[in-house]
């Protein structure tokens, strides 16, 4: 006796959307990430900051370097490495917010750097903002115009400065046109890289770059099943218990940022947020800077013991009064000039002796920050007072 059986055949199905990256957009701190500084000697990890998002609540902070300093103004980022598993289809997309940045040219740059391992080479793809020669890390991704097997440089365009940018890339057709001798689907894994740079040696401004919702995405096709009757014997009638439902997930919490420095407060109070530019800046400077060496730790701390002995009651007040804190705006502006030239002092100094250029630094600091607050108030008051007495001495003796 003949009976029908099910076989089946294969169709494709939907494309199935997948995420590659995880914690794209950092709302687990640097889950899945590792920041770094492209030059050791001075430190610019990236930072995870609630101080601008373009969604959720945090993003993903990467400073330039300083610049004059070591590494002529490299900054860092952070970099994620990714499974591919003969994964193709992929799209990259990202939103980028640059600050600090007077006008985009060739002294400033960021960069979205995939370098993809293959068996026998590695491949890169460097989607960037502006390139220069000038700088260490030309030597490992060269100008755009200059030919390389194994590097191929993509401009983006329309990127605008104080605003968030969105960029959207078909990852498979840059690396196939960029590289059609060799097949996507032989990439092993890929590592994601994105970095801030600045190219201009006397930068006065922290400069860098927000990024936020980094996502990489694999379209693939899941087969389907199609019933087609073929003869076969009657099998035996068997039983099938019904499947047993997987136990449920348990999500975890997201882990908040921690600062890990200490902040510069009232300065915090006065802009709002200590992850404000100005502040941050301040920061980078005192801490990464300065305190960059077992010299400038020192004076570090003994800065910190005598400003964080008076300044919280101080930043207390003035968080409490919108027209204080503008006041303060105002009266930080000589103090933002002072760390700025400090910074250039430093600099120009670092590339002899570290620990001279702390100690340097922080004495014209130091020196201009009493001149300016103490001494020359001092000397104006002075002068007024005098100008005062002898103004009355003058109608005193019209008088006689």
């Amino acid at each position: 006796m003949i009976s029908l059986s099910i076989s089946t055949l294969i169709f494709p199905s939907k494309c199935e959307t997948i995420e590659l990256i995880k914690n794209g957009g950092f709302e687990e701190n640097l889950d899945g990430w590792t920041s770094f500084s492209y030059c050791n000697q001075l430190q610019r990890d990236a930072i995870v900051t609630s101080y601008l998002s373009h969604s959720g609540e945090y993003s993903l902070r990467a400073d330039c370097g300083t610049g004059g300093e070591h590494c002529f103004g490299v900054g860092g980022g952070a970099r994620q490495q990714i499974e591919l598993n003969e994964t193709t289809n992929l799209t990259l997309s990202f939103w980028v917010y640059l600050f600090g940045i007077p006008e985009i040219n060739a002294w400033t740059e960021i960069a979205l750097i995939a370098d993809f391992s293959m068996p026998e080479t590695n491949k890169t793809l460097v989607y960037y903002l502006a390139w220069s020669d000038n700088i260490p890390i030309y030597s490992h991704y060269p100008l755009p115009s200059m030919s390389s097997e194994d590097i191929s440089n993509i401009l983006l365009h329309d990127l605008k400065n104080d605003e968030w940018n969105y960029v959207e890339r078909d990852l498979t057709a840059d690396f196939e046109n960029s590289y059609p001798d060799n097949p996507l689907d032989t990439v092993q894994n890929m590592t994601f890289t994105i970095v801030a740079v600045s190219f201009q040696r006397l930068a006065f401004t922290s400069k860098g770059s927000y990024w936020d919702d980094i996502s990489l995405t694999s379209f693939i096709s899941e087969p389907t099943t199609t019933p087609t009757p073929t003869p076969t014997p009657t099998p035996p009638q068997t039983t099938t218990p019904p499947p047993t439902s997987p136990p449920p997930t348990e999500l975890t919490p997201t882990q908040e940022p921690q600062n890990q420095t200490v902040g510069c407060i009232i300065a915090t109070s006065t802009y709002g947020s200590a992850m404000a530019p100005e502040v941050s800046y301040m920061r980078h400077v005192r801490d990464n800077m300065i305190g960059s060496n077992e010299l400038g730790k020192i004076f570090v701390t003994g800065w910190n013991t005598f400003y964080y002995s008076w300044s919280p009651t101080i930043a207390s007040i003035i968080s409490n009064s919108e027209t204080l804190q503008t006041l303060t705006r105002i009266l930080l502006v000589p103090l933002v000039v002072i760390i700025n030239f400090t910074a250039f002092v430093f600099s120009g100094i670092a590339f002899i002796n570290l620990s001279l250029a702390s100690a340097v630094a922080f004495c014209v600091g130091m020196s201009l920050g009493l001149f300016v607050y103490f001494i020359m108030p001092a000397i104006i008051l002075f002068m007024i007072s005098r100008k005062i007495v002898l103004s009355k001495q003058i109608k005193e003796n019209k008088c006689l």
